[in-house]
């Protein structure tokens, strides 16, 4: 079981890890992330789990185990630290998108009567 735990953690860490990075700010902007990602990572860390809650307790013993679950744990905190900035720049984001809409309904209210009057 720990073999298939290890590679379990070991693919969890990579993802996290390369998500942790996409979402920092100087990456990417806030509209750049779908919803799929976050859906994704959010598996990810699921299956990660139920693979930590099913080994038994002898088995964080081992080096290899023992290294991918402390990485697991600390991209864990590293994204506890990401995301309410992530979240900040998303609400951004959507206050940013809905005023643009706002803008587009007004410019076609605009041309309709515009159009009427001719």
């Amino acid at each position: 079981m720990s073999g298939a735990a290890v590679e379990i953690l070991q693919r969890v860490n990579t993802s996290l890890a390369a998500a942790i990075s996409r979402f920092q700010p100087e990456h990417t902007r806030a509209s750049a992330i779908q919803a799929e990602e976050l859906s994704a990572l959010r598996k990810e860390i699921r299956c990660a789990a139920n693979c930590i809650r099913e080994l038994p307790p002898h088995a964080t013993n081992e080096p290899a185990l023992e290294k991918h679950l402390s990485d697991f744990r600390h991209h864990l905190e590293q994204l506890k630290q990401v995301l309410p900035a992530l979240h900040a720049r998303l609400l951004a984001e959507q206050a940013r998108l809905s005023q643009t809409q706002t803008q587009i309904n007004a410019a076609a209210a605009w041309v309709e009567a515009n159009q009427r009057t001719l």
